[in-house]
């Protein structure tokens, strides 16, 4: 699985995203593993979107601006 996402991988580090965005488990480690960069749940990025979860949101990607999502 990590050889099939390398490609995925690869494009996160060198992408201008902070975070990066999946809706399964083994794929967040992966991604995390992989990079420096956070890996978010798409509900959580579209509940940060409509101003459900802005603080904790935030907080995970370290600031307040606005994030840039690779999926």
């Amino acid at each position: 699985s990590v050889r099939i996402g390398r490609g995925l991988i690869n494009t996160m580090k060198n992408s201008v995203a902070q975070v990066g965005a999946t809706e399964c488990t083994s794929c967040k480690v992966q991604m995390e593993q992989g990079t420096s960069k956070p890996t978010l749940h798409p509900i959580a990025i579209l509940a940060y979107a409509y101003g459900i979860l802005p603080e904790e949101l935030g907080s995970w990607l370290g600031s307040r601006s606005e994030p840039r999502v690779l999926s």
